[in-house]
């Protein structure tokens, strides 16, 4: 019997669509463009309900409030890169020209410790072993200026891809309810059995991605504000740098506590000693402490529930194979697959059916409010 491809496509027909999906995802992040969808995902994750409550309470029409809330929007982004961003890179100059200091200083301070407890020189001498730069960052004191050049470059490549983002959402915000009814529509056409496949399950976990990350950016923009409370009662300079890390740092659940704690210690033992870096820690204790006890009950835990422990293993296994996105969406890509793949849980709510605008509801008669 002659092999027919088109008789093996119609016999495994769900795991030849969900190949396909996959194919094309790997093919976004293999050329670049998962940043610039995923940006462009989450701003209309974020802007589609407050467009659509303001035009349901009012008679502007929908259009209309899609360009006033995109226009205060990027009104606040160019007030942020205006203001801040100059801020940020003279702090970044001084904070790099001042960190082979910091880490003299720091050594010494170790040695001091080393001398009056001889029985812990062995590990403070490996600890200073690390507090280098060719350690720490994996450059050279005179590499560090070429290698920020080049940090500076990168991030200008991000700017450019977050505004290419925001033009797109724009876009599709302005002809959303069309959009919706023609992926609607798909259902009727050759696509169908596409469209049942996948579209459940895709706007499933779109929801659980955006939801989540709407979650991380309030926990971290609360984190920020208390950190820079904190450094500033402490009198830690720069303030503007290290909250800008906090708060990038603050999106990667639990492991982003201690990336944006290192900076801020070595800041504090190059401003006071080690005695003022032992307050900056009391300080971010008492932060994440808040984080942990109070934001993450009252934001997250419904979304995720999922220990520390088992967070930080997600988040080690989602660097290693896929990078920086292995750490952003590793924990509710998870949390997704564990709920609704495995243990089959219905995530269905009012909330998810709102925010799934793309799924027919009343028995396929209509499409969700988004």
């Amino acid at each position: 019997m002659p092999f027919d491809i088109a008789q093996l496509l119609r016999t495994n027909k769900t795991m030849a669509i969900w190949a396909a999906f996959f194919g094309l995802v790997w093919l976004t992040s293999y050329y670049g463009l998962f940043g610039l969808v995923f940006i462009t995902y989450i701003l209309c994750f974020l802007f589609n309900s407050p467009i659509e409550r303001l035009a349901a309470k009012t008679r502007w029409p929908r259009v209309l409030w899609a360009v006033v809330v995109y226009v205060v929007f990027l009104a606040v982004v160019l007030t942020i890169i205006s203001s801040v961003v100059p801020r940020i890179g003279a702090e970044s100059s001084a904070f790099l020209k001042k960190l082979p200091d910091t880490l003299e200083t720091l050594r010494k301070h170790l040695d001091n410790w080393a001398w009056l407890a001889p029985d812990m020189a062995a590990p403070i001498a490996k600890v200073k072993d690390y507090l280098t730069l060719e350690a720490l960052v994996g450059v050279k004191t005179e590499t560090l200026f070429s290698l920020a050049v080049n940090s500076l470059n990168q991030i200008s490549i991000y700017v450019s891809t977050f505004l290419l983002g925001t033009l797109f959402s724009f876009l599709i915000m302005l002809d959303f309810p069309n959009l919706r009814a023609k992926t609607i529509a798909l259902r009727d056409s050759r696509l169908r059995d596409i469209y049942d496949v996948t579209a459940r399950s895709v706007v499933r976990f779109a929801v659980v991605v955006g939801m989540g990350f709407r979650a991380q950016m309030l926990i971290a923009a609360l984190n920020t504000l208390l950190t820079a409370l904190g450094l500033y009662i402490l009198g830690i300079q720069p303030v503007g740098l290290l909250s800008t890390v906090v708060f990038f740092c603050g999106l990667i659940p639990v492991l982003g506590t201690f990336i944006s704690s290192a900076p801020i210690v070595l800041v504090a033992v190059n401003t006071a000693g080690p005695n003022h870096a032992l307050w900056a820690i009391v300080m971010i204790i008492i932060v994440h402490t808040i984080e942990t006890y109070i934001l993450n009950p009252r934001i997250v835990a419904a979304m995720f529930k999922i220990s520390p422990l088992i967070t930080l293993m997600i988040l080690y296994v989602g660097h290693k194979l896929f990078g920086l996105w292995g750490m952003v969406l590793g924990v509710p890509v998870t949390v997704f697959i564990l709920r609704h793949v495995i243990l089959g849980v219905d995530m269905d709510s009012p909330k998810s059916e709102a925010a799934s605008p793309y799924l027919p509801q009343n028995g396929g008669k209509g499409g969700g409010n988004g």
